[in-house]
């Protein structure tokens, strides 16, 4: 990677050696190991080949902002440890040596190109999921999940409740009482009856 100049505004971001694909697949046995460069402007390829007497490097640039983006989605895909990029014009499949390599790589490209880390970008997926959900069964999880403490809740004051519990009913009384916010449940008062379609 000697033959490759910063740009004055260009910092490097992941250094690294992986092979790279041609096709996508580990099958393929002529792929040729690379150096990897991640900089906040390109993806830089290195790759040294040794003819008879001398050794040649090629090294080939892709700009960050030709990565294709689709669905708010940033096309840069990681499988275990194989890395895809979908660019405007080619494709660059890079298989990293560890797992661990090929997330930090991804985790740095994406945060470069989407400009959040991988934790806002989980949450926005799993709000949008939840979203479309709601939209396509007309439904409201958070309303469900609710009702679902509240079951889970009555039932623990249900077990609570049961003579000769012994130590389990105060464990299951405590966490109805967690759950409820109740500071305490009497076991003398019978169980509120079980809801049933005619109710």
């Amino acid at each position: 990677m000697e033959n490759y100049i910063l740009e004055e505004n260009e910092t490097i971001l992941y250094r690294g050696n992986a092979i790279l694909l041609s096709n996508g697949k580990k099958e393929d046995k002529h792929s040729p190991k690379i150096d990897v460069l991640l900089t906040n402007l390109n993806f830089v390829i290195s790759v040294t080949k040794k003819k008879l007497f001398k050794t040649l490097q090629e090294t080939t640039t892709y700009s960050v902002s030709d990565v294709k983006i689709y669905n708010d989605a940033v096309q840069v895909i990681r499988r275990k440890t194989v890395v895809d990029i979908y660019l405007k014009g080619c494709e660059l499949f890079l298989d990293f040596e560890k797992e661990k390599e090929a997330k930090l790589f991804c985790d740095k490209a994406l945060r470069l190109i989407s400009g959040e880390s991988k934790v806002v970008r989980s949450v926005k997926r799993f709000k949008k999921e939840i979203n479309e959900t709601n939209e396509a069964l007309d439904i409201d999880i958070g309303d469900i999940a609710k009702k679902g403490a509240v079951f889970a809740a009555t039932s623990a004051i249900g077990i609570a409740s049961l003579e000769g519990a012994g130590k389990k009913s105060k464990i299951f009384g405590k966490i109805a009482e967690a759950a409820l916010g109740a500071k305490s449940i009497d076991k003398t008062q019978p169980l509120p009856p079980a809801k049933t379609e005619d109710n």
